[in-house]
């Protein structure tokens, strides 16, 4: 008799179901157009861009309120099934608007991840978090 082999169920992440939140200043999660983390020798830094509407604007001080970011990672359905959590050790910004143009109100923001409070949301056996 042969043996029947077991494969775990595995949904991949996908790269368009995530949520950003903030902690110092209310940036609505919806308002978020993409991100990229990437590390610039031994920084960790993420970079992503936010949008402004007729009714959600926001003082470009109040940026540098931000002491807390996470990044959830929502299944197909919306469930936030992790994601990643850290306090900034540096944040920069860049608004950038002409009358030569139609485009949105964009916020472009930086942030130098302080690594050791980047942590994963919920700990795994797989992750070993």
């Amino acid at each position: 008799m042969s043996k029947i082999l077991e494969f775990p169920i595995v949904e991949p992440l996908k790269s368009n179901r995530w949520l950003i939140k903030l902690q110092g200043m209310d940036i609505h999660p919806y308002l978020f157009r993409k991100y990229k983390m990437f590390n610039e020798g031994e920084d960790i830094i993420l970079t992503t861009e936010f949008m402004e509407t007729v009714v959600h604007s926001y003082n470009p001080k109040d940026i540098f309120n931000i002491n807390k970011v996470t990044i959830e990672y929502l299944s197909p359905v919306g469930d936030v099934v992790n994601g990643l959590s850290f306090t900034p050790k540096g944040i920069n910004f860049e608004r950038k608007h002409s009358y030569s143009d139609d485009n949105l109100m964009i916020t472009k923001l930086r942030f130098i991840i302080d690594a050791n409070t980047l942590t994963l949301l919920f700990k795994t056996e797989e992750n070993g978090e």
